[in-house]
């Protein structure tokens, strides 16, 4: 089996299996609590995207592999996890703005890791020696989409609840 195919395979299986587990168990569960309870422990999972920076230490990838490719997903992924964690804790203390700054950091970070995609696709890195971060790309990247899908979720229903309450007051 090619490195691509295999890839293929074990990503759209971590991508189905993540989603299941989300929609079956974790959503439902986040249902049942405010906005800023549900969405603290969803940015906490990303907080974890410094992961791909153990590209750097010695002997974790294939010196050939592309390093401008991995230098942007690598640093674009430590500054997601930055991010990620700030809007962890603006959530956790109900800080003033924490849906605000929810929305431009799922928003960028969505934007990151659709390019961080974009650049591992196109300079074709499956097919290098990848080390732990064969697994990174597997088995955590499609999670990380998956939770992207579900604070998306919750941003947009929270953002329609006071219109609905206002429909609901007037009548409609």
């Amino acid at each position: 089996m090619s490195p691509t195919t295999l890839f293929g395979v074990q990503f759209t299986f971590s991508l189905v299996i993540c989603a299941a587990i989300a929609i079956w168990y974790i959503a439902p569960a986040l249902r049942r609590l405010p906005a800023t309870d549900a969405l603290a422990p969803l940015f906490l999972v990303h907080a974890l995207r410094y992961l791909p920076s153990s590209a750097f230490a010695p002997g974790q990838i294939d010196p050939h592999v592309p390093a401008d490719a991995m230098s942007a997903i690598a640093f674009g992924d430590l500054a997601s996890a930055v991010l990620a964690l700030i809007a962890a804790v603006f959530l956790r203390y109900r800080w003033r703005g924490a849906i605000g700054v929810a929305w431009i950091v799922n928003v960028v970070t969505s934007i990151d890791w659709l390019y961080g995609g974009f650049l591992a696709a196109s300079r074709q890195l499956v097919t290098y020696p990848m080390g732990g971060n064969w697994y990174i790309i597997n088995y955590y990247v499609p999670l990380i989409g998956v939770i992207h899908v579900m604070i998306f979720a919750r941003l947009l229903e929270t953002a329609r609840a006071p219109r609905a309450r206002a429909g609901a007051a007037l009548g409609g």
